[in-house]
């Protein structure tokens, strides 16, 4: 989730009027919380919040790392530039162990 998610969160309550959120760790049922400016505000038709187990969720390396030096872009300044490029994948290996929010 990600700030704007988290203030509204921080407010709700369950039956008993304690809060969901406790703030002297930031977790909610126990679970930690993580904010990221990347998750879309509470809004209709978007996904705010993910929950789960974060550890079935893999991040594969499908191509190394290279890098390529580019002297002479920079040649008239007398500087060396660099370029790196490594290609990624992710997938979750277990759907079920993360849980999405769908605001209608």
């Amino acid at each position: 989730m990600n700030d704007n998610t988290a203030l509204t969160l921080r407010t709700l309550k369950d039956k008993d009027g304690n809060y969901l959120w406790r703030q002297s760790d930031d977790t909610i049922h126990s679970r930690p919380v993580v904010i990221s400016p990347y998750m879309p505000d509470i809004a209709a038709g978007s996904i705010p919040v993910a929950f789960g187990d974060l550890s079935y969720f893999w991040i594969l390396e499908r191509q190394p790392l290279s890098v390529k030096i580019l002297t002479e872009l920079y040649s008239r300044e007398n500087l060396t530039g660099y370029a790196a490029y490594e290609r990624i994948n992710g997938r979750l290996i277990r759907p079920e162990a993360v849980q999405l929010l769908s605001i209608k």
